[in-house]
């Protein structure tokens, strides 16, 4: 008799701090048709350099399509279990389809008391009451994603800035680099502003 597939859900790390579980999928093959495949994603560097996390990753892709259930109450066990302040979707991967980020929502209902936070390449998906203990950011990059479109939803946007980036508000936040101190990322929407990451 097999052992089941657990979801592996990490600590943190050096971005996030230690005190911001999250829950990753493939980076690149779970991310649809975005600029940021291939070496312009920076997960590839945690993908190939790590055995451990690659496996941790693929497990957590196909449980998440094979088993979504099994996949969303995994994650929900974690929840009651550690009752987290901070939580956040994919430092690799994407919201893979509508089912998955309405399971999103759903947790963010049974778990107020955390704040959770997803940057999303998935502009199409239908993004109407999203709890407010949810954040959603979408990602774009110089060239890609529509902005009007984008705007209708009512959304903040995280804008990858390599220097030709020419949307990005003015009074856009540039993130420090530690969500651990920062955490402007959770309350974007609250406060009415797009955040820039710098290539690096």
């Amino acid at each position: 008799m097999s052992c089941p597939t657990m979801v592996a859900i990490s600590a943190g790390n050096m971005k996030l701090g230690k005190k911001i579980p999250n829950v990753s999928l493939i980076p690149g093959g779970d991310c649809g048709d975005v600029p940021c495949t291939g070496d312009g994603c920076y997960a590839l560097k945690a993908w190939r350099q790590y055995k451990e996390t690659r496996a941790a990753w693929k497990r957590n892709s196909q449980l998440a399509r094979r088993q979504s259930d099994a996949y969303f109450n995994q994650v929900r066990g974690f929840l009651e279990r550690k009752r987290p302040e901070w939580f956040r979707w994919h430092v690799a991967g994407d919201i893979l389809n509508q089912g998955y980020l309405e399971n999103m929502k759903q947790l963010a209902r049974e778990f107020p008391e955390t704040k959770f936070l997803c940057f999303t390449k998935r502009h199409e998906l239908r993004f109407g009451k999203v709890p407010g203990n949810l954040a959603i950011v979408l990602s774009f990059w110089p060239g890609w994603g529509n902005l009007s479109r984008a705007r209708k939803k009512g959304l903040p946007v995280a804008w990858m800035q390599d220097g030709t980036e020419t949307r990005a508000p003015k009074n856009a936040l540039q993130c420090p680099g530690s969500c651990e101190q920062c955490a402007a990322c959770w309350n974007l929407k609250r406060i009415g502003l797009d955040v820039v990451f710098n290539k690096h």
